[in-house]
């Protein structure tokens, strides 16, 4: 979200939105084919300092590139970096074996998948329920990568328009209302459940807390953003 106004000049930045809430949280993770001579991302590291290597991104933008480009930053690694524009391209990229690794997150690249890949590791401290037994950056030791201990991701969550708050609160606090109740719903659980899974990741915040969140992933993105504008200048 906070890429748009920091490095695609939107007319617009997180003040111009008023928050309902967010719906959950896919954590960034690094995937490999299923026949590839590393299992994990430190078995990669050391394979990419001795082979030329591709890693797939789902934009040149965002928390995937961003944990890529901090991985091979961390570690002074030479990998080309390639924008696939997308997250079903990632997928089909490392299901054809066409990359030698790629970031995407787990939902994202679909549970469906588990065991027709190799799951190398999640940019995270704490491991994720969707792909069962992939390690994440701390369990590996990765500890020099930043964001390691915050947890690098993607939040997907849902706003209004500017001054709705100000201007109509009775219509915002509905809105907040009827958005957690529909997050509690057992109906909508089930729902998300038949969706690859997403109970596993579902992840409510109220109007202030998803405020706070945005306003702490664009910090982080500020702070690396020399590093993403050099990627995207190539």
């Amino acid at each position: 979200m906070q890429a748009t106004w920091l490095f695609q000049d939107a007319p617009y930045d997180g003040s111009d939105f008023d928050y309902i809430g967010t719906n959950h949280w896919d954590p960034t993770m690094w995937f490999a084919p299923q026949d590839s001579p590393y299992e994990n991302m430190t078995e990669f590291i050391e394979y990419s300092r001795n082979n030329s290597v591709t890693v797939g991104t789902t934009a040149a933008i965002g928390n995937t590139a961003l944990s890529a480009l901090l991985v091979k930053d961390s570690y002074n690694l030479d990998y080309q970096l390639v924008n696939l524009e997308g997250g079903s391209s990632v997928r089909q990229a490392v299901l054809a074996g066409d990359v030698d690794a790629a970031v995407n997150q787990p939902w994202a690249f679909n549970p469906s998948n588990v065991g027709k890949v190799t799951a190398l590791g999640t940019h995270t401290s704490e491991p994720q329920s969707l792909w069962p037994n992939t390690p994440t950056f701390k369990q590996l030791g990765m500890t020099d990568v930043p964001l390691v201990d915050e947890g690098l991701g993607q939040w997907k969550l849902v706003v209004a328009p500017g001054g709705l708050k100000k201007n109509h609160p009775d219509r915002f606090q509905q809105l907040v209302k009827t958005y957690k109740r529909t997050m509690n719903d057992n109906d909508y659980r089930q729902r998300a459940k038949q969706q690859g899974k997403l109970t596993k990741i579902l992840q409510y915040n109220g109007p202030e807390k998803t405020k706070n969140i945005v306003n702490q992933n664009t910090k982080f993105m500020k702070k690396y953003r020399s590093l993403i504008e050099n990627f995207r200048q190539g």
